[in-house]
């Protein structure tokens, strides 16, 4: 046997846990409230201040716990063996997406921030009112149920290196946090939350389950988002519900196609500054029928700021005006795919087939 062979598996063996050491998600926060707790060692806006922070188990977005956090904020720049590199075309060990669930007990700005190991606070994510601090808003208004976020940290601030965290509700009464996730990609992220729903099912009441239903055809993704994954993990009670809730309209055929060409200047005409022109645009799309539908989603995912808002208010009256709650029955077909239930098989193909 060769001298160099134990030298080489030592090496592989070394490789390998080296590679687990370095995983394509990881969890800034998920279930462990006291380790993470003990962690939020400053308080309020000046970090002196003994603002409460606490463990939330009556009211999570998934596992057992969520972390409830009383205004101004529990925060620490400088959290001992967080150390995770933000990049544009993440490697082993770096990381560039963020996926993060919270809600607001009672109205008011909420808030998350993220501290660079150059002690740099200039992360931040917000939504409702005008906070404090430069963040980039998530939505309008603070979510007063569940809501989940992925965001790109590359695209909105660069690279950095993520060395702290702060939780801050701001103003008014508690904020909850959950499912605090950082991911070398989107699809990593999905496979975590996929796994993090399901490993924790939960009963949901029929009172629940109309709610969510409410919510599968919100016009706010990230509310939406938030009612699939729970139905995910409540998929005991969520596919019969569904089974016995969705009505499957006909459609005869497949929608005529529309040339991309045609569309791409009234989806501009969309943001324009005169009201009557972007009707006069609206109009005219509606005119052309449910093939527009691809182009104006493909244009909805790529734009951000006003002119999504916009698309996102138009894919709404779309599904109004034509009858068809296509929002909601998308958000259908994306929850039956993550439970993979084979009662729900035969639903998911007639959703499929009417979907255009």
């Amino acid at each position: 046997m060769s001298r160099s062979l134990p030298c080489l598996v030592v090496l592989l063996i070394a490789a390998v846990a080296a590679a687990a050491d370095k995983p394509p998600v990881v969890e800034l926060f998920e279930d462990d409230a006291d380790g993470l707790l003990a962690l939020l060692t400053m308080g309020g806006i000046s970090g002196a201040e003994e603002n409460r922070a606490a463990a939330e188990t009556e009211d999570t977005f998934s596992g057992k716990v969520a972390l409830r956090v009383a205004p101004a904020q529990r925060f620490n720049p400088d959290i001992k063996g967080w150390s995770f590199s933000v990049a544009e075309k993440p490697k082993e060990g770096e990381y560039r997406y963020l996926r993060f669930a919270w809600k607001k007990l009672t109205p008011g700005p909420i808030m998350i921030q993220f501290c660079s190991r150059e002690q740099n606070w200039i992360h931040r994510y917000h939504a409702g009112g005008s906070p404090p601090w430069a963040a980039k808003e998530v939505a309008a208004e603070a979510p007063n149920e569940w809501a989940v976020y992925t965001c790109d940290l590359f695209k909105d601030f660069g690279a950095f290196t993520l060395g702290g965290i702060a939780f801050t509700p701001l103003q008014g009464g508690d904020g909850l946090y959950d499912h605090v996730l950082l991911g070398r990609t989107v699809a990593d992220l999905d496979r975590a939350t996929t796994a993090a729903m399901l490993k924790t099912p939960r009963k949901l009441t029929p009172l629940r389950l109309e709610q969510l239903w409410a919510s599968l055809g919100s016009s706010d993704e990230a509310v939406a988002t938030a009612a699939v994954w729970t139905m995910a993990a409540g998929r005991a009670d969520a596919i019969p519900f569904l089974l016995k809730t969705v009505k499957v309209p006909e459609r005869k055929g497949p929608p005529a196609a529309v040339d991309a060409e045609a569309v791409r200047p009234l989806i501009a005409g969309l943001s324009h500054y005169r009201y009557l022109t972007r009707e006069a645009a609206a109009e005219e799309l509606f005119r052309l029928g449910d093939g527009a539908l691809p182009h104006l989603r493909k244009a909805a995912e790529s734009a951000d700021g006003e002119a999504k808002a916009r698309l996102a208010a138009l894919l709404d009256r779309w599904a109004a005006r034509t009858g068809l709650d296509e929002l909601r029955l998308r958000r259908c077909v994306t929850a039956l795919k993550i439970v993979e239930a084979p009662e729900g098989r035969a639903l998911l193909g007639k959703i499929e087939k009417v979907l255009p």
